[in-house]
């Protein structure tokens, strides 16, 4: 997700030692990103991030209070030496960043957001100075690694990098109990690790709103946005459209994002006939896709069944929610964890014809749709950023031993 051009503005740092930094491979401000950073603001720290520097974009800014310093580096994509040289370069230039800017300004706790795991050691000279490291571990990287390498050695040397990283940290956070309990089962410490779910920050999102954009009644359209990769399972979506196009004739797909698969998508949307059924946007700023979910009449969530992808939730389900959409999603064990039937209308991960059938189900079945979207919007009070805010603040109040007063 492309985030818009924000407010930028020049702000008066104040000089209280009460800084945090996260450290975060990205070229673009995410939402993940933004709603923790705010959330630090708000408790009363000064922020720091170091990233990734977009194309043509300052070296630093301040975006609400929040300074990011970028990186003149540039992501890779490809095999695994590509991502192997792309994250190496990032572990040492992020490296020298911090060590740099805590040397001007010490940090109380320097927080790096994984993948990859090994950059919970950017934090090295401010934790030998007396900062606090935290890690906040987004995805099983091992599991992410085997999935798409289809190498156990892969897994296992990822494994012993997660451990060293949990075990360096003093804290730790993560998406879901299903991979906290993972972490355990591989040797970390329980107490260590906190639990805060992905749930998106509601302000970024409900902002762009348009009070014109609704579904068009002369289609059933469901979207599906975010990267566009295998294990997303953007193959089963198009033949899945193929397969209920007679008896929902009305029905339509409409793609966004961009990834290593949509050469693939592309090909498999002519081969499939359904180029008048399905369209790929690309990548689309915030608005525009606020605009397609705020249009789209389900949200598909279509992961593939993997070591990886049964242990964290998507940010897109919790987006689908957050707009009222009904969630059609494969069954899943930590989505399943946290949402029953009633509230997400499952398929059998994988099968093009169960994502058909479910569907072809509610399409035909507004009464569904509504009741789906009655008690996930119930279940995402306790599964929102408003709701999690408060247990990601108190994993750094246990670390820290208070915030600033």
């Amino acid at each position: 997700m492309q985030f818009p051009a924000v407010r930028r503005r020049t702000a008066q740092r104040s000089a209280s030692s009460h800084r945090v930094c996260i450290v975060r491979q990205r070229d673009y401000y995410e939402l993940s990103l933004r709603r923790e950073t705010e959330a630090l603001r708000d408790a009363g720290f000064d922020v720091d991030v170091v990233c990734l520097r977009e194309p043509g974009g300052p070296a630093v800014e301040v975006i609400d209070g929040v300074t990011l310093h970028r990186l003149p580096l540039r992501r890779r994509r490809g095999g695994p030496l590509n991502y192997l040289l792309d994250y190496f370069s990032f572990f040492l230039a992020a490296t020298v960043t911090v060590a740099r800017l805590h040397l001007q300004r010490p940090f109380r706790a320097v927080q790096a957001n994984s993948m990859p795991d090994v950059l919970a050691f950017t934090a090295l000279v401010p934790r030998l100075l007396g900062a606090k490291a935290i890690v906040f571990l987004k995805e099983p990287t091992p599991e992410l690694g085997e999935t798409k390498y289809g190498s156990p050695r892969l897994g296992r040397v990822l494994q012993a990098v997660e451990q060293a990283a949990l075990r360096y940290a003093d804290g730790a956070i993560t998406v879901t109990e299903d991979l906290k309990q993972v972490y355990v089962g591989r040797g970390a410490d329980p107490g260590k690790i906190a639990v805060v779910l992905n749930g998106p920050d509601a302000r970024h999102l409900l902002e762009h709103r348009s009070d014109s954009a609704r579904p068009d009644p002369a289609y059933f359209t469901a979207v599906c946005h975010g990267l566009v990769d295998d294990r997303y399972g953007h193959d089963l979506m198009v033949r899945a459209v193929a397969l209920a196009a007679d008896r929902v004739p009305n029905l339509r797909l409409r793609i966004t994002g961009t990834g290593d698969y949509v050469d693939e998508l592309r090909q498999l949307v002519e081969a499939e006939g359904v180029g008048d059924r399905v369209q790929y946007l690309g990548w689309v700023d915030m608005p525009t896709l606020v605009g397609e979910l705020q249009r789209a009449d389900v949200g598909i969530v279509a992961q593939k069944s993997s070591p990886y992808s049964n242990l964290v939730h998507t940010n897109k389900m919790y987006e689908y929610m957050l707009f009222d959409l009904p969630v059609v999603a494969s069954r899943l064990r930590s989505t399943a964890r946290y949402l029953d039937d009633d509230a997400v209308q499952y398929f059998e991960p994988g099968s093009a014809e169960s994502l058909a059938e479910a569907l072809v189900a509610l399409a035909h079945d507004p009464e569904r749709r509504r009741s789906l979207v009655e008690t996930a919007r119930d279940r995402c009070r306790t599964l929102s950023w408003e709701a999690q805010k408060p247990l990601y603040l108190a994993a750094y109040e246990r670390v820290l031993g208070g915030f600033p007063t």
